[in-house]
């Protein structure tokens, strides 16, 4: 007896698996149709617009004409920059030299114009002498700008009427009297502007302001001290 059993023979219509590996070189073929669509786009030149040279010439000439354009302006505009330099705060404090101003004025005035000497930090921006007005009354007037930056406009003449008055007061409403150290002085108001208006020796003076009545106060009682009573 044999040690080892007999291992039946296969018989001769034995099936062979259907699962049988794909042989070695059907699956190391690539997929060579998508690849090809791709290598063709990856491949495929960008096409960069070429100008005419004519097209060239006038795309030149536009540049040069928008550089020569520029260069022009700056050119204008340096001179006038240098000439008008920018504006700083004492650009508009036009100091006059009111005193000066009103000894012009005083030979065909028949009074004596006003040149306060105002405290430190006031001036006056403008004075004139006026002659030609609807009613022919000749006046002076002047402003100040106080160290606040408050402003009173004064006005004196010595032949005042009931129009003059209307049209510097600009058609003010009176609202009584306004006292200032013990002397009255005639109060008219409009908006936010308020006058006074007194009696100085041999003038009538109009201060109007829309700075308050301090302000007015000031200037009335710095008048008061400088020009004489009647």
């Amino acid at each position: 007896m044999s040690e080892h059993p007999e291992v039946p023979a296969a018989t001769a219509n034995t099936p062979e698996p259907t699962d049988a590996p794909m042989p070695a070189y059907a699956a190391a073929q690539p997929d060579t149709a998508g690849q090809a669509t791709d290598s063709h786009l990856e491949q495929e030149p960008e096409v960069t617009p070429v100008l005419t040279p004519s097209q060239a010439k006038r795309a030149s000439q536009t540049l040069k004409g928008m550089i020569i354009s520029v260069l022009l302006t700056v050119a204008v505009a340096i001179p006038v920059i240098l000439i008008n330099p920018p504006n700083k705060a004492e650009t508009y404090r036009d100091q006059i030299d009111i005193a000066a101003v009103a000894a012009q004025a005083a030979p065909d005035a028949d009074f004596t114009p006003w040149a306060p000497s105002l405290p430190e930090g006031d001036y006056v921006n403008f004075a004139r002498w006026i002659t030609k007005n609807v009613d022919g009354i000749k006046y002076w007037e002047f402003g100040v700008v106080t160290k606040d930056d408050t402003f009173v406009w004064v006005r004196q003449t010595n032949t005042p009427n009931l129009s003059w008055l209307a049209a510097v007061t600009e058609n003010a409403t009176p609202a009584g009297s306004h006292t200032v150290d013990g002397t009255a002085w005639e109060l008219r108001k409009k908006d936010k502007n308020q006058i006074l208006i007194g009696e100085r020796g041999e003038s009538t003076l109009v201060l109007s302001s829309d700075s308050g009545m301090d302000t007015l106060d000031d200037l009335a009682r710095l008048a008061q001290s400088e020009i004489p009573a009647n």
